[in-house]
């Protein structure tokens, strides 16, 4: 039986432009505000963490991975991607501030990358799943 290791995931094209929309749109109504330039810088620097919570809450799209002998599953809501052991090169998984970005270099074909959100949510499998790519036949860095 093949484990399941749901991790949260974002939309990082979604993700970037709603933080920036939002930060646009707070910075334009802050201009509109007949008060000091400095208040205004004050009041856009304290609102950037409600900017980052809307922007990662949606954003949101959970995936689960299942790391099998011959091939690794990634599911969301609407799609699922298969890809088999022999067509992947390595996989690599780059620790960032707020999270770690998968990237899944395959032989003939671009890279496929999936961002690992951790601010703002709750735990997920992804210790275990780096474990199981460790443990499995694909060559895995962990950076």
């Amino acid at each position: 039986m093949t484990e399941v290791y749901l991790i949260n995931t974002l939309h990082r094209g979604r993700y970037m432009l709603s933080f920036f929309v939002l930060l646009f749109v707070a910075g334009g109504i802050s201009s509109l505000i007949p008060t000091s330039e400095i208040i205004k810088i004050i009041t856009i620097l304290f609102l950037i963490p409600l900017i980052l919570y809307i922007s990662v809450r949606v954003s949101q799209k959970p995936s689960s991975w299942q790391v099998r002998e011959n091939e690794i599953i990634i599911s969301f809501s609407n799609k699922e991607y298969k890809y088999y052991i022999n067509e992947i090169n390595h996989i690599r998984s780059l620790t960032r501030s707020g999270g770690t970005l998968y990237v899944i270099y395959l032989n003939d074909k671009s890279p496929r990358r999936y961002w690992r959100n951790k601010l703002f949510q709750n735990e997920d499998d992804q210790l275990a799943l780096q474990q199981a790519l460790t443990n499995s036949q694909i060559e895995y860095y962990k950076f």
